[in-house]
């Protein structure tokens, strides 16, 4: 039986491990340079060690539970070259639609929407009741916060990063490392920057 070691020991990572184990996965534990980060939390499993001195293990399957997308690319690219495998952890009530392909290593939480025909990449995080509607395509390492609406036929780019609630119209398209504020509302296509605002801008 596989047993799965979870990238990233604080809140994500935290909430990852009930995820996991709410779809009957087995948890060997956390990796995290931070060696006490659990100091004071309950009913976790141990931190085993730091990514980069972790020794794969032949039951291993990872999942990175980093929401910041340069250091989710880097923590998943280390583990890929030591030879270990990504699983998606996908809460069971979230919704995925007819078509939908998820990339290995994505993390679907608690009642997020994935409908018909749309493709995520590697290591997605899709964050609670956060929707991604029809014929969306997003791509590896992007991280979709809580609550966020992403409307038909939005084209996400690599490592891009949408805060809380952020909402974007359909047609849309965002380059790779496009970081979206919180509450933003993007209503036209960026290929770089830092969106803010409503409707967003490059700030």
């Amino acid at each position: 039986m596989k047993r799965l070691v979870i990238i990233g020991a604080s809140a994500m990572g935290r909430e990852t491990f009930a995820y996991a184990r709410e779809c009957g996965m087995e948890v060997r534990g956390f990796l995290d340079s931070r060696g006490d980060l659990l100091k004071g939390f309950k009913d976790y499993p141990p931190i085993l060690s730091s990514v980069e001195e972790y020794h794969v293990k032949g039951d291993d399957v990872f999942v990175c539970a980093v929401g910041d997308p340069a250091m989710k690319r880097q923590y998943a690219d280390a583990i890929t070259a030591k030879g270990g495998a990504f699983v998606s952890v996908v809460h069971p009530s979230a919704y995925v639609g007819m078509n939908v392909r998820l990339g290995e290593g994505c993390i679907i939480c608690p009642h997020a929407v994935i409908t018909n025909d749309s493709t995520l990449g590697r290591h997605v995080i899709v964050n609670v009741s956060a929707s991604i509607n029809h014929d969306n395509h997003i791509g590896d390492c992007s991280t979709i916060c809580p609550g966020c609406r992403l409307a038909g036929r939005v084209s996400v780019g690599q490592s891009v990063f949408l805060g809380t609630g952020a909402i974007v119209i359909p047609d849309v398209r965002l380059g790779d490392n496009v970081f979206v504020a919180a509450g933003a509302v993007v209503a036209r296509s960026f290929e770089s920057g830092r969106l803010m605002g409503v409707p967003a801008v490059c700030k």
